[in-house]
C-alpha cells in the first residue's frame, strides 16, 4: 500500500467516525498546498504557547556558541507543554480542513537560520517524503523581509506549486534528482507565471505546506529568525497527537518510512 492509497483509507475512517463533518475535498488537498493558518481563530492558549517557547529558544540561542547555517534546539520535550499546546490546535484544524482524517505529529524541528550564503534548505527545493506529509513553520519572532522569510513558489491561479514525490509508499522509494533542489528549474517556471511569494508576519504566524511544495529559507540580512516546524502524517485511528515513541526531531534522519501505517 502507498501513502496515498492509505490517505483515502484514513479519509474513509474518519468521516466514519466523525459523521457530522463535511471532509475536505481529495482534490483540494493536492491543488492547494500551501495555506496560511488562521491563529485568530485560536483560543489565547495558542499564542501564550508560542511566546513561552519563544522565550526559551531565544534563551538557549544566546547562550549557545553553536555555529552553522541553520543553528539547532537540542531537546524538543524541554517544551513539551508549549508543544501539545500549539498541536492541539494545529492539527484538528488540519484534520477538519485540509486532510479529513487523524494525524499526528512525527516530527518538530526547533532552529534558528543565520546570515550564510545559499546552500541547503536556503536553496529552492522540494523535501521528497511522499506528498501526504505536511509541514507547519511557526515564526518564533517578529519575522520581514529582512530576517528570513519563508518563501514558497506559486502556481499563476496564486496556489503553491508541487513537485512530484519520488518517494510515494514501498514499490516506488527513489532519491529525487539533484538531492531535490531546482533552481533551474524554479527560473523556466517563473518565465511561465509562476511567482514566488514569502511569508512576513509577527510572532505566532503560522504557515502549512505540503512538503513537496517548491520552498526555501532565506538568509538573514539583519536580526534573527526563531522557528518551530510541525510536522504531520495520516494515521487511520485517533492517537496521542505527539509521544517520544514516533515523535522525533534533529537525532533521526527526515525522510518517513516507506511503509505509511507504520507509526
Amino acid at each position: 500500500m502507498n501513502y496515498k492509497e492509505y490517505f483515502i483509507l484514513c479519509r474513509e475512517k474518519w468521516r466514519q467516525d466523525n459523521s457530522g463533518l463535511i471532509s475536505p475535498k481529495l482534490e483540494d488537498f493536492y491543488n492547494d498546498p500551501t495555506r496560511p493558518v488562521p491563529i485568530n481563530t485560536f483560543a489565547a492558549d495558542y499564542q501564550l504557547a508560542v511566546d513561552s517557547a519563544a522565550q526559551r529558544v531565544f534563551d538557549y540561542f544566546s547562550n549557545s556558541k553553536e555555529q552553522g547555517i541553520m543553528l539547532q534546539y537540542p531537546d524538543i520535550w524541554s517544551i513539551r507543554e508549549q508543544l501539545e499546546t500549539m498541536s492541539s490546535f494545529i492539527v484538528p484544524h488540519l484534520e477538519k480542513t485540509m486532510y479529513g482524517c487523524y494525524l499526528y505529529v512525527d516530527k518538530i524541528y526547533i532552529y534558528r537560520t543565520t546570515k550564510c550564503e545559499r546552500d541547503s534548505s536556503y536553496i529552492w527545493h522540494y523535501d521528497n517524503n511522499p506528498n501526504e506529509i505536511v509541514k507547519n513553520i511557526i515564526y518564533l519572532n517578529n519575522v520581514s523581509a529582512k530576517n528570513s522569510p519563508f518563501e514558497y513558489l506559486t502556481k499563476p491561479d496564486g496556489k503553491g506549486y508541487m513537485f512530484n514525490a519520488h518517494r510515494i509508499g514501498p514499490d516506488k522509494w527513489n532519491q529525487a534528482p539533484n538531492g531535490s533542489r531546482v533552481n533551474k528549474e524554479v527560473k523556466s517556471l517563473q518565465a511561465t507565471g509562476h511567482e514566488p511569494k514569502t511569508i512576513i508576519g509577527p510572532k505566532g504566524t503560522t504557515f502549512t505546506f505540503n512538503n513537496n511544495a517548491c520552498h526555501r529559507a532565506n538568509p538573514i540580512i539583519e536580526g534573527y529568525r526563531d522557528v518551530i516546524n510541525i510536522r504531520v502524517k495520516p494515521t487511520i485511528n485517533k492517537i496521542e497527537l505527539l509521544d517520544p515513541r514516533y515523535t522525533s526531531s534533529f537525532e533521526k534522519q527526515g525522510v518517513v518510512d516507506s511503509n505509511p501505517e507504520k507509526i
